[in-house]
């Protein structure tokens, strides 16, 4: 625990002088995005990307979360079979820089500069296996802690060693990136980092239980969405659907010790925030969604001509979740916002982060809230 809170300790000192710095004047009202929300810091892989976006990290202050680049991002892992639970995300340079139009910009030689101390520092800190650069932008930034002569287009799919450790060029998410190397390509990519890492693993873990494929996972996820939808006709706030999917999952982990799904949940000052239930993901995920704007809330329901309990022939969810999902529903169905979030935060994981917050004298907005429980793979921890 004594190295755990020198490490938060560095880290915190580490985040205090970002969000201090002032050096690229026209950054000085972005946010900076550094925080528990970029990850575990003993992760034993590290992606590095440009910067965050303007509708992406800029505002949910989760690197490649909630724009375009995001969700990309967000895919390539999940469908190799890496989760936000076991990488660390983060930045060449840790504001978004914009051009006078207010569009992302892309940071100059100058910005990536005054922020290259800041990037060796997390490396430092995290002390990764594996760096991942995503795009030229990161790839120089690297150069600028350790030379390399590695070149974006020649260098891809390749492991190299760099600064006690090994370097992976890849290409940006971005959607520009995809006219240069296509998603398919750049999915062998992130495929070639999954087995880089397996390779520097010194000690076998223990095999995983029964997991779940990428698909299988969005599934079951829009499967427990839409259950709870169904045992809300009348609908419910985008806020309280993340409130009843994370109470729903204590009450399965309580009662059977595994998760309802492994999605990736957050601790937020609203409290846990799932990311695989951004708004674009679920609009995906349950296509006769309808949702409502009202007072900058969004509010939820499924088509009414929707038959709601028509069974599924595919369905992943078991009776005993089907069961916990709906007492949970019915147990809190007429709580208020403010009710449910009060709920939440009485629940054991945030009193667990909460006790955890106090005695580290530190808050871990965006810090991970539920254990992940199985998976396909599982990026190697430190030996």
């Amino acid at each position: 625990m004594k190295m755990e809170q020198e490490k938060q300790a560095q880290f915190q000192n580490l985040m205090k002088r970002v969000h201090d710095c002032r050096k690229c004047p026209r950054m000085a009202d972005s946010a900076r995005v550094l925080g528990p929300g970029c990850g575990p810091i003993d992760a034993p892989v590290l992606f590095v990307g440009e910067a965050p976006g303007r509708l992406g990290a800029d505002g949910s202050h989760l690197p490649f979360h909630g724009d375009k680049s995001g969700h990309n991002f967000e895919a390539l892992i999940e469908q190799v079979g890496i989760s936000r639970y076991h990488v660390f995300v983060t930045n060449a340079v840790l504001c978004n820089p914009r051009d006078e139009e207010g569009n992302n910009s892309t940071p100059s030689p100058k910005e990536i500069s005054n922020c290259a101390s800041f990037l060796k520092e997390q490396i430092e800190l995290i002390d990764p296996k594996i760096v991942v650069t995503l795009g030229g932008t990161s790839l120089k930034a690297c150069s600028l802690i350790e030379p390399h002569d590695l070149i974006l287009k020649s260098s891809i799919r390749t492991s190299n060693r760099w600064f006690g450790r090994q370097l992976i060029p890849a290409y940006h998410p971005g959607q520009r990136a995809m006219i240069h190397r296509s998603f398919a390509n750049q999915l062998s990519d992130y495929q070639f980092i999954v087995e880089a890492s397996k390779r520097l693993q010194k000690t076998k873990r223990q095999k995983p239980k029964a997991s779940q494929n990428s698909l299988a996972r969005s599934k079951k996820l829009s499967q427990i969405t839409k259950r709870i939808l169904e045992k809300k006709p009348e609908g419910l706030s985008y806020f309280a659907l993340h409130k009843l999917h994370f109470l729903a999952e204590i009450a399965c982990l309580e009662a059977t010790g595994e998760r309802l799904a492994n999605a990736y949940v957050v601790r937020q000052k609203d409290g846990p925030y799932y990311v695989d239930l951004h708004i674009n993901k679920l609009m995906a995920l349950i296509p006769n969604l309808e949702i409502e704007k009202s007072s900058d809330k969004l509010r939820l329901s499924i088509s009414p001509q929707t038959n709601f309990y028509e069974a599924d022939p595919e369905s992943l969810l078991s009776e005993a979740e089907i069961r916990i999902i709906d007492q949970t529903v019915e147990r809190y169905r007429n709580l208020s916002d403010a009710e449910l979030k009060r709920v939440a935060y009485l629940s054991k994981p945030m009193r667990t982060m909460l006790r955890k917050e106090q005695k580290l004298g530190i808050n871990l907005y965006n810090s991970a809230v539920l254990p992940y429980e199985a998976s396909r793979f599982e990026v190697g921890a430190k030996a």
